[in-house]
């Protein structure tokens, strides 16, 4: 990996793991701006109350884990998502369409709750309250940028979060490619100089990921401030563009991406997420790290995983051409049974 703590330079903060900053940077930056919006984005509650001039429609409630028991899910609108007010790696994350969904979704998150215990910090993830909202239909994208000394915004990647089905929450497939950049890059760095004017942004550096509803209108699903893409992926820059992101945020460099892109045209990026189906016993199997990893015909960086004790069992970064996608796409819709043994 790149990086591996906190860079403090001209009061510009990054780190790579939300958990790295009470320890290294918070102490330093206290009362800056930088700090101030750290307080406001980390929570996905306050998030909704900030972007509520620009997506009034998103309804969203919080409550606390032991509420959740005593809702009504007909009290709701469906289908909804419920995820924790701090978390990531779609740890805790659930769907709900149905009645029978709901159920469901309690069962996993009070199985997710005994997993997770002390497996991170509580600044990171935290499933003691949670946030319910609209599901919210639509093209999912992730974006690492930041806004620079003058608040306007810098982009740095774009990928598209694609997903089996619609109950889908996992991080199983991130997507990129020059067609997906060009796509997005006008039209998201509109939407963020309109996000600058909603809070004092300057040197703020973020992870972004949204979807991009039928009107084509972005809706954030949720903002990490002070880092870019983490827990093992913050690298995605460098292996998909040849970018390092904290080089270009500290010396407030911008991406030629037409020069970029020139040649990588014919090409498909994955940032691949593989978690262990939550309907296993992950004390009882095996993950075949090397026949999983031989899947792929170009693999660009991998990095293996204790699943007995993270989220993930492995993060994999592949570059395709465009008539290999199904290499892609198989693993995305399997059950990883190909890939799993049990233990004898």
């Amino acid at each position: 990996m790149l990086f591996r703590c906190a860079e403090i330079r001209f009061q510009s903060v990054v780190v790579q793991q939300f958990g790295e900053f009470d320890g290294i940077a918070e102490p330093l930056c206290t009362g800056s701006p930088g700090h101030k919006n750290l307080n406001y984005f980390k929570d996905k509650s306050k998030l909704r109350q900030i972007f509520s001039r620009l997506n009034p429609d998103v309804w969203y409630r919080t409550c606390s884990l032991a509420e959740l028991d005593e809702l009504d899910p007909a009290s709701l609108q469906m289908p909804f998502v419920i995820k924790p007010v701090r978390g990531f790696a779609s740890i805790g994350i659930h769907s709900v369409r149905s009645e029978a969904d709901w159920y469901a979704a309690l069962a996993g998150i009070k199985k997710e709750v005994a997993l997770m215990h002390n497996v991170f910090p509580d600044v990171v993830v935290s499933l003691n309250e949670f946030l319910i909202e609209r599901y919210i239909e639509g093209t999912e994208i992730a974006i690492d940028a930041y806004f620079n000394g003058e608040g306007e915004p810098v982009i740095l990647n774009i990928l598209t979060h694609l997903f089996a089905s619609p109950s889908d929450m996992s991080d199983r497939l991130y997507l990129t490619s020059g067609e997906i950049v060009v796509r997005y890059l006008d039209p998201i760095e509109r939407y963020l100089k309109e996000i600058s004017r909603l809070r004092d942004l300057r040197n703020f550096p973020f992870h972004l990921e949204m979807r991009e509803d039928q009107n084509g209108n972005f809706v954030p699903i949720e903002i990490n401030p002070m880092r870019f893409m983490g827990f093992c992926v913050a690298d995605v820059e460098h292996y998909f563009y040849g970018i390092n992101p904290y080089e270009y945020y500290f010396h407030q460099k911008k991406p030629n991406w037409e020069e970029i892109l020139e040649s990588r045209r014919d090409k498909l990026y994955g940032m691949f997420g593989i978690d262990i189906p939550k309907h296993l016993d992950k004390t009882r199997i095996r993950f075949n790290y090397e026949k999983f990893i031989g899947h792929f015909s170009r693999v660009l960086f991998h990095l293996k995983m204790d699943y007995t004790k993270l989220p993930m069992a492995i993060y994999l970064f592949a570059e395709v051409s465009h008539d290999r996608y199904s290499e892609f796409e198989s693993i995305l819709f399997s059950d990883l049974s190909e890939f799993i043994e049990e233990k004898v």
